[in-house]
């Protein structure tokens, strides 16, 4: 079992969601009596190789289990196709792979693009970054939510409004439910992203305070980036909660929340091919590195 086991990769639920996701375009073309069952079936082989893999690297990995950039992002894609195998069996006819799973994708391929290393793992930056990780990968899950509820919103209303016929095969929840969803999906973004900045700033107090060298300087670029979409989804969540009686507020709503989704996309691109210290092991002084005096020199 445990070489089994060792076997599954990426490649393995990264192809099972992917034909999901296809079996799920083609709702758009033609009607299938088994392709729902198909599409589940797909979703589930890949939720249960990617459980597997995610459990053999908590097994296997010396540092502290589920503790990279890597990991990180697999924990949130695993968890947005969970999201989804669940919506999709509650809510048949609602094409909710179609809009999960290319983010369920796009998260695995920024985990392939990402650092296996682990994050420092001295028993202070244990417990913080346990925190500071959990925080945000809950703000993520929410902005993808929220804002995969907005568009859906967006796309109803617009179809609505021309009064087109529903999409063959589909069926889109209520403007009033997706409105809801957007709204509070916008307040744990904020709260969350909120309380995962300042976890962040304690933990780096916290390798200060120990000594430690190599610690995120408050102009990194992962900062940096955090702390503008921190100020957003505050903002965000303020303005969908002001406007919520107004006539337009639904589509404010899911306006800033369809914004916030592409700023949090943005926000993962900039990490992952930006440079910055975070997430590197630091140093104390006594490891700094010592170069000999060359001859001749002072």
């Amino acid at each position: 079992m445990a070489d089994f086991v060792s076997r599954i990769s990426v490649v393995c639920f990264a192809a099972s969601y992917g034909v999901a996701l296809a079996f799920e375009v083609t709702r758009l073309w033609f009607r299938s009596g088994v392709r729902g069952a198909t599409m589940v079936g797909f979703v589930t082989a890949g939720l249960l190789a990617q459980t597997l893999y995610l459990v053999w690297r908590a097994a296997t990995v010396t540092a502290l289990p589920l503790s990279s950039a890597f990991d990180w992002y697999l924990l949130a894609a695993w968890m947005l196709a969970a999201g989804s195998l669940w919506m999709t069996l509650a809510n048949p006819r609602t094409p909710v792979g179609l809009f999960v799973l290319p983010v369920v994708l796009g998260l695995i391929g920024a985990a392939e693009l990402s650092s296996r290393e682990p994050f420092p793992q001295s028993p202070a930056t244990q417990i913080w970054g346990i925190i500071h990780g959990s925080f945000n990968l809950a703000m993520s899950v929410a902005i993808v939510l929220g804002g995969l509820a907005g568009s859906m919103w967006l796309i109803q209303a617009g179809r609505l409004a021309r009064k087109q016929a529903p999409l063959q095969g589909f069926r889109m929840p209520s403007l009033e439910k997706l409105s809801l969803w957007s709204s509070r999906m916008a307040i744990i973004a904020a709260w969350t992203g909120g309380s995962g900045f300042l976890s962040g700033m304690v933990l780096n107090a916290v390798n200060r305070q120990r000594g430690l060298l190599e610690t995120v300087p408050w102009n990194d670029p992962v900062v940096l980036r955090m702390g503008m979409l921190v100020v957003w989804l505050i903002a965000a969540a303020i303005i969908s909660r002001a406007v919520v009686r107004q006539a337009s507020g639904r589509r404010i709503t899911a306006v800033l929340s369809l914004i916030s989704l592409c700023l949090l996309t943005a926000s993962i691109l900039w990490g992952v091919f930006g440079k910055t210290r975070h997430g590197m092991p630091p140093q104390s002084s006594s490891s700094r590195l010592v170069i000999p005096a060359r001859r001749g020199d002072a």
